[in-house]
């Protein structure tokens, strides 16, 4: 009798086994499907990450190969901005988002960004939900744009200090401007060093329907945020932003998902361009140059609230750094255009000198050389600072007044980028991560010499500036 119970004991337990076998298995081939085609690679500085399939899938992969860095580094380190340089906090943000940015986020976007809450989940992280990954998203045009909207509502009373930072530095050239007639376009991002060391996000979406796209990131985007990105119609883009800006509204559609959209679905720059100004909000207004890897044409899209400019080109260049060019789209904007010494006004003049002496010899290698340029205009001499192309507030006493950023404030360019039409048929791109003109910051040196900015200490990181890199991805 005994031995009939042992056995059926046995039996149980057998059956038990075979189940949990089974459920893991089942389990483990669930996680395979969804990571199917994905991967994870580094090189350089860059985190390079290839995501595949429907909106939940390319989320899903998203969250799980970067779940690392979007949990225990850039959430952290955008709470810790919002906190000690904004003055706000993450509620706030999330309450924001809830009202103006997830109601206009279609499904498809909404299941992608839930995907990535999921991959982080199944990575073993916890009390991180779609919301979050979508303020991770908007935080930037919160900060810049619907925040002091909602504080002044008139342009009249809006603090330029409140309002979007000059930053960036970028041209695109054609026709007879470069060397073989094709487009040539380069970028550099500024932004405060302090966050800005986790945009080294190299992020290639091949979704099941629209373009794959390539894009310069932060993990837990599903845009860009750099706004340097190509698709695989043959479009590329890359955007300063409009220094000054102001104007916003509630009812129009998220400029983050304006962009994805845009990247997805245009072929044309037609098509981009529709995209782009339809429900145009007035968050992150920026100038937008656009080339077409079919045709050659290149195109600047400056876009305000409730005026737009659009230049487009055959033969030539244009060129963008922070500066409104239109006169309908400079009476939304509270800057002094009268200045010739702001950093904007300078890197204006000294692209138009750059460009004309280079004119018909602008290729990949000339467009590097460039974007790493130290010369300031408004010092006649080579100086790297805030008034250069490449620019290194960090090193310069003059600071950035019209944003409060004081004497030495760490920030500047943060990368260099280059792209051609035949890099993009190529689907690869050059990248350099960290100042491309190969000088370091180094956060500990830093703070010892400027003991002012001691409260950006917890997540002030090195800038290491890495060689330019051919991303390739097959």
């Amino acid at each position: 009798m005994k031995g009939k119970k042992y056995l059926s004991l046995l039996s149980v337990l057998a059956m038990i086994f075979v189940l949990i076998s089974v459920l893991s298995f089942y389990s483990c081939s669930k996680e395979d499907n969804l990571l199917a085609g994905s991967f994870r690679k580094e090189a350089d500085g860059w985190i390079i990450v290839h995501v595949e399939g429907n909106p939940h899938q390319l989320g899903y992969q998203h969250g799980y190969l970067l779940a690392d860095e979007i949990a225990n580094k850039v959430i952290p380190n955008v709470k810790f901005y919002i906190k000690n340089v904004l003055g706000s906090d993450w509620d706030t943000f999330r309450e924001v988002v809830k009202k103006i940015h997830w109601v206009k986020t279609p499904e498809e976007y909404q299941r992608e960004i839930e995907g990535i809450a999921a991959g982080l989940s199944a990575k073993g992280i916890k009390g991180i939900d779609a919301i979050d990954i979508a303020v991770l998203n908007n935080w930037l045009q919160i900060a810049w744009s619907y925040l002091p909207w909602s504080k002044a509502q008139d342009i009249a009373r809006a603090r330029l200090a409140d309002l979007p930072p000059g930053a960036c530095s970028a041209f695109i050239a054609t026709g007879t401007a470069t060397k073989d007639g094709s487009i040539v376009m380069a970028h550099n991002t500024w932004i405060d060093y302090v966050y800005g060391v986790h945009w080294n996000l190299i992020l290639d979406l091949k979704p099941e329907n629209g373009n794959r796209i390539m894009t310069q990131t932060c993990p837990g985007f599903i845009h860009s945020g750099p706004d340097w990105c190509m698709n695989s119609s043959g479009l590329m883009v890359a955007e300063t932003t409009i220094a000054g800006f102001f104007g916003f509204d509630p009812e129009g559609i998220p400029e983050t998902i304006r962009l994805r959209r845009a990247m997805q679905y245009a072929s044309t720059i037609d098509e981009w361009l529709e995209i782009m100004i339809e429900g145009a909000n007035g968050e992150y207004s920026n100038d937008w140059l656009i080339g077409d890897a079919k045709t050659n044409e290149i195109a600047c899209l400056e876009l305000g609230l409730k005026s737009h400019q659009v230049w487009r080109k055959k033969d030539g260049y244009l060129m963008s750094s922070n500066i409104a060019q239109d006169p309908e789209v400079r009476k939304e904007t509270n800057f002094p255009y009268d200045d010739p010494q702001t950093s904007m006004a300078s890197r204006w003049n000294r692209w138009q000198q750059l460009l004309e002496e280079n004119y018909g010899k602008i290729d990949e290698e000339m467009a590097k050389k460039l974007i790493s340029d130290h010369f300031d205009v408004t010092l006649n001499k080579e100086q790297p600072g805030a008034n250069t192309i490449c620019g290194h507030i960090e090193l310069d006493e003059r600071g950035v007044k019209p944003w409060e950023f004081g004497p030495y404030y760490p920030c500047g360019a943060v990368d260099g980028k280059v792209v051609s039409s035949d890099l993009n048929k190529k689907w690869q791109m050059w990248c350099a991560f960290g100042h491309p003109c190969g000088i370091d910051f180094k956060a500990a040196d830093f703070l010892r010499s400027h003991q002012e900015y001691s409260y950006l200490e917890p997540e002030l990181r090195d800038l290491v500036a890495h060689p330019w890199t051919l991303i390739s991805i097959k």
